[in-house]
């Protein structure tokens, strides 16, 4: 099969109190992603729009911030042995598992089977351009190995999914780097979402979803980025969020099928994209997220992959991207196009 890239285009003019009321006649266009049909819009207009009221990230504010909450941070060495929550000794004897400067340990709020903490490293602060692959490569190959061990105990807990807000714009209460680890019993909407729609793409036409995104991608060369290890690097056509681009680790259904090399190209591709969002694009805030299928189950249709996206820069009068759009109607749209993202960013690659 071939992938379909579906859009459509529109046309909205309006009288516009800019230029004096003259007609002023706006394009956008309107996409559907190729494998779930999810819609999203795009008007380079909002570009302008964007920079009026998403401002630039006070810095100097956020330095304050992580100065002030240093030396109470309970994810800080000095503080985490001491307040932060255990595992119970049936799960994990010790309580807490800890791999070089990367620990995980229950979150204080439990929402499914297992909501944990990874901490990425000692540093209490880190801007976006200081994430190294090494360092990301020791938390997540810490996360995956706490997998195995609490599968091995709970392997009914075969669904896992871990990621990453940063900074307050992002969702996140405290400024030490550190992901959200959950595993449970039952799918995630969206993993589900997507290895029903692989599954359902592959008995159509025998081949594998991803491995046709790919080859489309690459022959259009519109979109895709380039290649860290064993991970192929694309902008999303039709994206979950701003300036959104996805790794996809080929010919791996969960996390528990990584090997070096797949951590050293997630790991090195990220650090590449947050570099780009810092220098290029002065974002400071972002999320990702890692997707997997069930652990220990080898799923012919579905390859893991790995989300990444911005978020408003953090200052003392930021606003937030969620609106009603995609918080009530499942819809969302964007100032900057993927094909022009993917541009930018291969001079990272």
């Amino acid at each position: 099969m071939v992938v379909e890239f579906k859009r459509i285009k529109n046309e909205s003019p309006i009288l516009n109190p800019m230029n004096a009321f003259q007609e002023d006649k706006q394009s956008s266009e309107i996409r559907f992603d190729p494998l779930t049909g999810v819609k999203r819009l795009f008007n380079a207009g909002l570009t302008e729009k964007a920079k009026i009221f998403y401002q630039p990230a006070d810095e100097n504010l956020i330095k304050t911030i992580a100065d002030k909450t240093k030396e109470t941070c309970i994810f800080c060495p000095q503080n985490l042995e001491k307040v932060t929550p255990k595992f119970l000794p049936d799960l994990l004897p010790e309580g807490r598992f800890k791999k070089g400067h990367s620990w995980v340990f229950p979150n204080l709020f439990q929402i499914y089977e297992i909501t944990a903490i990874g901490v990425i490293g000692k540093e209490h602060f880190l801007r976006t351009d200081e994430f190294s692959p090494e360092l990301l490569k020791n938390c997540f190959s810490t996360t995956i190995d706490f997998f195995r061990v609490v599968l091995r105990k709970r392997p009914d807990y075969k669904y896992a999914i871990f990621g990453m807000n940063y900074l307050p714009s992002a969702a996140s209460s405290q400024i030490h780097p550190h992901i959200q680890i959950y595993m449970s019993r039952n799918p995630f909407t969206y993993v589900d979402r997507m290895m029903k729609k692989s599954r359902a793409y592959k008995e159509r036409g025998s081949k594998n979803f991803w491995q046709d995104l790919i080859e489309t991608e690459k022959e259009i060369g519109e979109r895709y980025v380039g290649r860290t290890g064993n991970v192929e690097w694309l902008a999303s056509f039709s994206p979950m969020a701003q300036n959104e681009f996805i790794g996809i680790i080929p010919e791996k259904s969960n996390f528990l099928e990584y090997d070096d090399r797949d951590l050293d190209g997630i790991t090195e591709g990220l650090a590449k994209v947050l570099q780009f969002y810092y220098n290029e694009l002065k974002m400071v805030s972002f999320n990702y997220i890692l997707y997997s299928g069930p652990l220990g189950e080898d799923n012919k249709n579905f390859w893991s992959s790995v989300r990444i996206a911005t978020r408003p820069n953090f200052n003392g009068h930021y606003i937030n991207d969620i609106h009603i759009a995609p918080l009530f109607y499942m819809e969302d749209w964007f100032p900057n196009v993927p094909e022009f993202l993917a541009g930018r960013l291969k001079a990272y690659f």
